[in-house]
């Protein structure tokens, strides 16, 4: 039998380490939510141990709490601002670089059952067009980034595969961009349950009062993220922005479906994504 030559080696190599990439099972996010001993009603615990990964190891807790705040780490400990309803969501990471994300809704007007049970669902088995090229245009994959949360947690666009992801570029000092916000807060809230995610992305470099904004106004359930360079825009170049508001509705496999103005995206667009 004829030795592969040292290309048609390296080839082989590529498909089977692609095969077994491939091959990799997402990890499965559950938590539990426990009262906290001492911290009163507006405190609980956040407890994603009951986390799964059936081949592999699960390497990142994300906690996004639903009243503008986040955090990290198997268990946590968080204290919300009033006794009110907030929609906690966990996303989890495995070693493979697979994710994902379960949210539940939260009364803490109401005692918390002690026996309250893990939440989760199964992961979405996603395939990723690898032969679209990636690009700002509808029809390529959407570019990929990396970016902080305005406490500091890094979010990536990676983590919400499975997801149709609404993207919106904005700035509190514009008009226009304060004009839309309760368009995308309907969005939102029209289609959160069944696995939208909407994360802001500010391109003020003044981010001081972009947070703020977003609370004095009740706009809390959105995964507020903002430029790691605020000076050179990437992710604003990246997606071909020149003007804001702009929005980017972008498929569960990563492809952008919609680019232009927010006020455009309509909830049919949204529903045929789903």
């Amino acid at each position: 039998m004829k030795r592969p030559t040292g290309i048609a080696f390296a080839v082989l190599l590529v498909v089977a380490f692609a095969s077994i990439a491939l091959a990799n099972t997402p990890p499965i996010a559950s938590f539990e939510v426990h009262e906290s001993d001492g911290g009163g009603v507006t405190s609980v615990v956040l407890d994603a141990s009951t986390s799964t990964d059936p081949d592999g190891t699960v390497v990142a807790y994300q906690w996004l709490y639903g009243d503008g705040s986040t955090g990290s780490g198997v268990t946590t400990t968080h204290t919300f601002p009033t006794a009110s309803m907030y929609t906690v969501t966990l996303l989890v990471r495995d070693n493979a670089g697979a994710s994902h994300l379960t949210s539940r809704t939260i009364d803490l007007s109401k005692p918390i059952a002690p026996s309250s049970a893990p939440v989760s669902s199964s992961p979405v088995d996603v395939v990723v067009p690898l032969d679209v090229p990636v690009g700002h245009r509808v029809g390529q994959r959407a570019p990929a980034f990396e970016l902080p949360t305005f406490t500091g947690e890094s979010v990536r666009l990676a983590d919400f595969l499975g997801h149709v992801v609404l993207l919106e570029f904005w700035s509190s000092s514009c008009s226009a961009c304060q004009a839309s916000m309760p368009h995308l807060e309907e969005l939102r809230a029209a289609f959160a349950d069944r696995g939208l995610i909407v994360i802001t992305l500010t391109v003020n470099r003044n981010t001081s009062g972009e947070w703020q904004y977003l609370l004095d106004h009740g706009f809390t359930e959105f995964i507020a993220l903002r430029e790691a360079d605020p000076n050179g825009r990437p992710t604003m170049q990246a997606y071909n922005v020149s003007r804001i508001p702009h929005a980017v509705l972008i498929d569960p496999q990563g492809v952008i479906r919609y680019t232009g103005h927010l006020n455009l995206v309509q909830n049919d667009m949204i529903e045929e994504l789903l």
